[in-house]
């Protein structure tokens, strides 16, 4: 167990419990171990710790949900992300694959890319982890290699391509400590912005 990702997990849950309770309200348990042996055997590439210790905390939200009724999950992930169930994950992995990058993939199951690289129009060694409102997906980049674990982004019209995380761990403490931020009123460097907390439900400008 990822003990840091763990850690962070939970100052984020707490904070959200105290400042975004239409969010923490819809955070799934912990996903169960067997569907994330499942995915990972479906796709056959080992998933790293912090995304493993993550999903033993949190099982995403259901991203399918129609929230329009003001019951929303907002968006957990900067930039407009939901984190994706275990067997959400599973279902966005299964439906991109179809479509692998010819010059990465091969069919075999080896991968000619290193992770990070990008890739058109997918690549099977890259698992979502998370759905945005406009249809892209964070990916987790699961191909061996130096940066394996390597958070990437995928979008129909420009296939994938590295993001600003590394990776799972990143991403957490990255919202953790733009929400204890704002919850401490703290004056932020330039540029930068505070997450938005409207009726309970956390979204990002």
């Amino acid at each position: 167990m990822n003990t840091s990702v763990t850690q962070t997990w939970q100052r984020i849950a707490a904070l959200l419990v105290a400042h975004a309770p239409a969010t923490a309200r819809e955070i799934r348990p912990p996903a169960p171990t067997a569907q994330v042996e499942h995915l990972r055997d479906r796709v056959g590439l080992d998933l790293p710790p912090g995304l493993v210790a993550w999903w033993a905390a949190m099982d995403g939200v259901d991203d399918q949900r129609d929230h329009g009724s003001g019951n929303r999950a907002g968006y957990l992930i900067p930039k407009g992300y939901l984190p994706l169930p275990v067997t959400r994950a599973e279902d966005e992995y299964v439906r991109q694959s179809q479509y692998p990058d010819p010059g990465c993939c091969t069919p075999e199951g080896t991968h000619r890319k290193e992770p990070g690289e990008g890739g058109f129009p997918f690549c099977t060694g890259v698992l979502p982890i998370g759905r945005a409102i406009d249809g892209g997906l964070l990916c987790v980049d699961l191909r061996p290699g130096e940066e394996h674990g390597r958070i990437m982004e995928w979008y129909a019209s420009e296939g994938i391509h590295r993001s600003e995380w590394a990776t799972v761990t990143e991403i957490l403490d990255e919202i953790a400590e733009r929400l204890d931020d704002y919850v401490h009123g703290r004056e932020l460097p330039y540029r930068e912005r505070h997450p938005v907390i409207i009726d309970g439900e956390l979204t990002w400008p």
